[in-house]
């Protein structure tokens, strides 16, 4: 498998002007139309238990947001499997 790295486009506007040539979404074969900012649409999901998660003590709610991130960590990981071989998604499955 071979990884590419890559900036959200957002960010990339932070960076040095050469890293846009060496870090673009833009110019990597394949991505498709991705921002790459992730972390920040995985926060949108919060927003539906943030009321209930208000009322909760700290501890509480960072149980509850835990849950919520491996849950959203879970659907991401059983989802890559239908793109890839049985074996490979064997060996990423806890037993």
């Amino acid at each position: 498998m071979e990884l590419l790295t890559a900036v959200g486009s957002f960010h990339l506007s932070a960076h040095i002007p050469e890293c846009f040539v060496l870090f673009s979404l833009h110019f990597i074969l394949g991505v498709g139309q991705l921002d790459g900012e992730i972390l920040e649409t995985l926060w949108a999901a919060f927003n539906k238990i943030s009321s209930s998660a208000r009322a909760m003590t700290a501890a509480h709610r960072r149980e509850v947001y835990d849950d919520h991130m491996r849950d959203s960590n879970w659907k991401k990981l059983v989802g890559m499997c239908k793109f890839r071989s049985q074996v490979e998604c064997n060996s990423l499955m806890p037993e």
